[in-house]
């Protein structure tokens, strides 16, 4: 066993590491929590940044760093793996071996194509951020999407497992002390200590702290470009104020996107039993609402709810949104408790919680978290 110990990883390209990591799981677990959609789509950014970082710091960084550093001979890569077999204390490279350059360079160009496709999928299903021009013409296709986004997210963390059982084994098998390595810069291995020059250090801490704001911008400042939705509030008084009138007398205004055409027609065709009462409205308003509900149904809107609750409904009938399937999963961590309360009292008070559910949003930053808990 040798005692050769060079500093290969500077602080910066350290620190880099470990804020993608942390960056990288956070994002991951925020994603199972509705309300933390703005959070993940914020930490998504950041995580682009750091994938962009390792690019750039490939080209301009510390040597060992550097791409050039990297070996991708499959030659290579096969001696590596029989010479791990064979020979238990064999001496490392300082730098990236076979290995780790191809992990290295998978999971960045992964990495990277898993959060643009997480943009593009915030774009089309939400509406929301950059991307939510291509909400209009894409939304149909807002599932397959977000199974490419998910499929992508699990390859990269099955890479990782792999790439941590690397580390584990070269640390307690080969005795390389690899554990410490991204923590200390120090590699058992023999060769040229790296001396970061000024410029390498001031530009990889400025790009890291452009991020580091961007994240901030992001997640804290409202209507920011990242996050912005491309759905703006409705009047639906000043659109049909016999709608808005009728409709929200005795109980909340229900945007007509959130149903499609066929519920809408049922419903009001049973103006003398609507929720065991007779309504009495004359004929002309009831056509005249109707109209105006199946105008903006479900079908016309490239809403995610829209296009999930008319999935479900389409040519059932069914108009009781509570009863959906959709509904029923996106708020299935919600304690029940939370519906019986004096502030929500029922499922059906969107409002208590959705503050612009009257005016058609439904979006997770204008949810009111403090009443779902």
């Amino acid at each position: 066993m040798n005692n050769y110990k060079t500093y290969v990883w500077s602080f910066l390209g350290r620190l880099s590491h470990w804020l993608l990591v942390v960056s990288f799981f956070t994002t991951y677990f925020t994603s199972f929590y509705e309300e933390l959609l703005t959070l993940h789509v914020s930490l998504g950014i950041f995580v682009f940044g750091m994938l962009l970082k390792k690019i750039v710091w490939g080209l301009i960084g510390p040597r060992y760093a550097r791409w050039s550093d990297y070996k991708f001979s499959l030659s290579e890569l096969k001696f590596y793996f029989v010479e791990k077999v064979e020979n238990r204390y064999r001496e490392i490279h300082p730098g990236h071996n076979p290995a780790s350059s191809w992990f290295a360079f998978l999971i960045i160009w992964i990495g990277i194509i898993c959060c643009l496709t997480g943009f593009v999928l915030y774009g089309i299903q939400e509406g929301n951020g950059i991307f939510s021009f291509m909400n209009r013409n894409f939304y149909s296709l807002m599932h397959i999407y977000e199974d490419v986004h998910i499929l992508l997210v699990y390859v990269l963390i099955v890479m990782i497992f792999f790439h941590i059982s690397g580390v584990l084994v070269e640390q307690f098998y080969h005795k390389t002390n690899m554990v410490m390595a991204m923590v200390t810069g120090y590699k058992k291995a023999k060769g040229t200590d790296i001396k970061p020059r000024f410029w390498m250090i001031f530009w990889g801490s400025f790009y890291t702290f452009i991020f580091s704001l961007l994240f901030i911008y992001s997640y804290y400042i409202p209507n920011n470009i990242f996050i912005e939705s491309k759905f703006e509030k409705i009047d639906y008084k000043v659109l049909h104020k016999d709608f808005q009138f009728e409709c929200s007398d005795c109980h909340n205004l229900i945007p007509p996107h959130l149903l499609p055409k066929t519920s809408w027609i049922k419903l009001m065709n049973e103006q003398s039993d609507h929720y065991d009462e007779d309504l009495e409205l004359e004929k002309n308003l009831v056509d005249s609402i109707e109209k105006y509900l199946v105008d903006n149904s479900a079908e016309n809107s490239t809403r995610e709810a829209s296009f999930k609750i008319l999935n479900e409904l389409e040519n059932s009938n069914r108009f009781t949104i509570t009863e959906t399937n959709y509904w029923k999963d996106t708020h299935k961590n919600i304690p029940k408790e939370v519906f019986k309360n004096d502030e929500v009292e029922n499922k059906s008070n969107c409002v208590a919680c959705h503050k612009d559910f009257e005016k058609g949003i439904l979006s997770d930053s204008n949810i009111i978290y403090s009443k779902i808990k």
